[in-house]
């Protein structure tokens, strides 16, 4: 990308003061986004100390005029976290993303297509990739795995008013190249990254990163256009738990979780829910682990 002075007075008071916050008077550069998309705004901080996706939440409600179509990237930083604000620890050389959509319409299901989205997004820009040595799978709900290691996740958030989803929020993390280290436990087995399950030429962040966006749109696009089914689908196709024995535990902030279910998972429901053999009622949330038994 050809990178140029940034100049605010081009844009909208509502962009210019999202600016200042973001880059806290820092020197910025801009270029246009190098393809066609929902996404006309990328700003990009090699380092931060503070949550983007967090940062974004509160942005977007202090400026009720804010547009959507933001990109935020940072190379490395802070106080990146996952669900119930597990942290998510960054490297450099891989991808740490924001984004803020502002569909303005009721949509279906809302509360898990947009989670959907992410997770498909990144599914499928990994397994785009041919030099890939094995697949990228889903684990619910919102982890993806290779070779039953973590290589990425996603966060989403709506932002309602009345039937009307006036804004999404998306958390973005994939390790692209390095594999952070990270506490095992029952229910992470281990990270990984791209890179280390390709034959030949390690790929390039901006390798990963363009086609992310670009399957990051074509999934809004199919939100817009109502094929939520067509996305579960994919969803269902691409799961690991699927046909799996599963233990699921409580996952109360700050307490000791306990098992609430378990069973064979059969499949999983228009709500992202789990089905499992022997289990009358669906499960809905919880942490999940693989038995193997």
């Amino acid at each position: 990308m050809d990178l140029q002075p940034f100049t605010s007075s081009e844009n909208s008071k509502e962009i210019q003061t999202f600016i200042q916050k973001f880059f806290n008077r820092k020197k910025i550069a801009s270029g246009l986004i190098p393809l066609e998309s929902a996404f006309n705004h990328l700003f990009v901080r090699e380092y931060i100390n503070f949550s983007q996706f967090d940062f974004l939440i509160q942005t977007s409600k202090e400026l009720a005029g804010l547009q959507g179509g933001i990109i935020c990237f940072a190379g490395g930083g802070e106080k990146f976290h996952g669900f119930r604000s597990r942290k998510w620890y960054s490297l450099h050389g891989n991808i740490h993303l924001s984004l803020i959509l502002k569909p303005e319409r009721a949509i279906k299901n809302a509360d898990t297509a947009f989670l959907i989205l992410a997770t498909n997004a990144v599914t499928q820009t990994i397994n785009q990739l041919w030099r890939l040595n094995q697949p990228a799978k889903i684990k619910w709900v919102n982890d993806i795995l290779i070779e039953n290691e973590k290589v990425g996740g996603v966060l989403a958030q709506t932002q309602i008013q009345g039937e009307m989803i006036e804004r999404v929020i998306l958390g973005v993390g994939i390790n692209v190249d390095g594999i952070p280290l990270i506490v095992n436990d029952s229910f992470v087995t281990g990270a990984t990254s791209i890179n280390a399950h390709i034959h030949g030429e390690k790929y390039r962040l901006s390798e990963i990163f363009w086609p992310l966006i670009a399957n990051i749109d074509q999934n809004y696009q199919m939100i817009l256009l109502d094929k939520y089914d067509t996305m579960l689908e994919y969803y269902i196709e691409n799961s690991m738990v699927i046909g799996k024995n599963v233990e699921i535990y409580s996952d109360p902030p700050g307490a000791e979780s306990e098992l609430i279910a378990k069973g064979r998972v059969l499949s999983i429901s228009e709500k992202l829910e789990l089905l499992l053999s022997g289990s009358a009622e669906p499960v809905r949330k919880g942490r999940i682990k693989l038995t193997y038994k």
